[in-house]
């Protein structure tokens, strides 16, 4: 019998697998234990993998948010840039402006010659001609007196040149922006309200100019009922407010608690609003079964005139949801919650971000042409409409010197307790109410059943209040607001007018900046966005 090699001997006493059974193979493999076991395994194993998954995940999506700063950075850094060789063509054209060269003074006229000559006179080629009217620049030319400007710390109107403009006799100066009055039936308030023109001695020819004419004082300023109107219904609305209120603290009063619960529901709904399709369901349908609550008596209030609330004068129209003369007390106060929650919306939201305005605008679309939410077949529209008049004046024609307190007060700043709001709030707030209005007045109801609470027709009238301000009148105010309305919105503008919606914005863009003081930044904003719109957009203004 052989025996084997002593290193084959050691090999196999030094095998560790040698005498042992693969745990596979044991009994109680089947075991619960050993299941929870592998389980518990798993789990950890699918722990670690997820945890990885998500620092890959989360890796990915900064990678990409600072992507989008970078590129947002970019786009701001050129931005910045074209504004600023903007003003600085500007500023160079106002320094080209300002210089002059002084003209020489004419040569005095030739004497007359003396009767004895012959008959006729004739006159030396060599001399200039005597003329029967006094020549620009003449020594004894009678000085030109500029009219004397009135500080007037009243609100200024519209005045009649530009967009709308009108002669003494009410007739258009301009056939340029016919068609887009043409293509909607309603008109803009400043054409009935605009004073005539004041005739300058500047103006007079030389043979009527007297030799010492006095200075014009301004004309009075036209009073427009719908502003008068506006300021009413919200008067109105306080006062409805302030009555509800000391109803709703009477003990067993069906308002106590309930109207609260619906002031609440309104404005955090309205808070909730966002962009995207469905996104906006449930808070609608909050604010739609609280405003149809108190249409329908669930919480019973008393009745009120609800003329009291409308700038027009409306009759009952055949098949109206409702022609009756009055409507629940707590149906208008919640509409009032809704349009002053829009209008915060507007102002906290817009101002930054003017394309947050548009899901708001939306939302005061639909519920102000919901057929069951109208008087006699028409919106209660004008609730929100007062409120505008009195945040944003400038949007209804109103003028003032921001430098002022009146003025200020006619251009809708706010005071922060005894003081002013800066001027970068007061800037804020005025773009987030010109977006917002234009969300609102650019609304196409072209594919809907229902009719159009505020027509574009509005918007027109608005831009037009605005640009058509004279030279002395414009503010900061203005130019923000107008470039709120058209940054973003120019699209839908152009949709509704054409080439009439182009012209005003060459208007509003290139010629109205023109009007602003030397220096300011608002209205070279406003210049600058001619540009974004050629370069961005390829819409080209000069």
């Amino acid at each position: 019998m052989s025996r084997s090699s002593p290193v084959r001997r050691s090999q196999s006493r030094a095998s560790p697998e040698r005498g042992y059974m693969s745990p596979f193979l044991y009994e109680r493999r089947n075991h619960e234990a050993s299941h929870l076991d592998a389980l518990a395994a798993a789990q950890q194993e699918h722990e670690r993998v997820r945890q990885a998954a998500i620092r890959v995940y989360e890796l990915h999506e900064l990678k990409e948010e600072h992507e989008r700063i970078m590129q947002q950075e970019r786009k701001e850094q050129e931005r910045l840039k074209a504004e600023a060789k903007i003003a600085e063509e500007a500023k160079r054209l106002q320094e080209l402006q300002a210089k002059s060269i002084p003209k020489p003074a004419p040569l005095p006229p030739a004497p007359e010659p003396a009767p004895k000559a012959a008959p006729k006179q004739t006159q030396s080629p060599e001399r200039p001609a005597a003329t029967n009217t006094l020549q620009l620049g003449s020594p004894f030319a009678p000085k030109k007196v500029e009219p004397t400007k009135v500080e007037d710390d009243s609100p200024l109107k519209p005045q009649s040149n530009g967009l709308f403009s009108t002669t003494p006799k009410g007739e258009p100066t301009s056939s340029l922006f016919k068609p887009a009055l043409n293509q909607n039936t309603a008109t803009p308030t400043s054409n009935a309200f605009a004073p005539k023109p004041v005739q300058t001695p500047a103006q007079l020819p030389p043979a009527a100019a007297p030799p010492k004419p006095q200075a014009p004082s301004a004309p009075a300023a036209p009073k427009d009922p719908l502003l008068d109107k506006y300021v009413q219904i919200h008067q109105e609305l306080k006062k409805l407010r302030k009555e509800l209120m000391a109803q709703s603290k009477v003990p067993g009063s069906p308002l106590k608690g309930q109207m609260g619960t619906f002031r609440r529901e309104i404005r955090v709904s309205i808070g909730q609003l966002t962009a995207g399709k469905g996104a906006n369901t449930q808070p609608i349908s909050k604010i739609t079964t609280a405003l149809k609550a108190a249409l329908e008596g669930q919480v019973p209030s008393p009745p009120i005139d609800v003329s009291a609330f409308v700038a027009d004068n409306r009759q009952p129209e055949q098949g109206a949801a409702n022609n009756e003369p009055t409507m629940p007390s707590l149906f208008i106060y919640l509409m009032n919650i809704c349009a002053k929650g829009i209008i915060s919306q507007f102002i906290n939201e817009c101002g930054a971000n003017p394309k947050a305005a548009d899901p708001i605008g939306v939302f005061a679309a639909h519920i102000f042409s919901h057929k069951e939410f109208q008087w006699r077949g028409k919106p209660l529209i004008d609730i929100m409409m007062a409120k505008f008049r009195v945040v944003c004046p400038v949007l209804f024609g109103l003028r003032g010197n921001d430098k002022t307190e009146r003025g200020r007060l006619n251009l809708g700043w706010r005071k922060d307790g005894p003081s002013w709001i800066t001027e970068q709030s007061h800037n804020d707030r005025m773009a987030g109410l010109g977006a917002g209005f234009a969300s609102i007045a650019l609304r196409d109801f072209s594919k809907s059943s229902k009719s159009n609470p505020y027509p574009p027709t509005h918007y027109w009238r608005a831009l037009a209040d605005i640009v058509n301000s004279p030279a002395g009148e414009t503010s900061n105010t203005q130019y923000v607001v107008a470039r709120a309305m058209i940054d973003g919105h120019e699209n839908r503008f152009i949709t509704f007018y054409g080439n009439a919606a182009v012209a005003a914005l060459r208007f509003a863009l290139m010629d109205f900046p023109k009007k602003a003081p030397e220096g300011s930044s608002a209205a070279g904003s406003l210049t600058a966005l001619a540009e974004v719109l050629k370069t961005e957009v390829g819409l080209a203004l000069a």
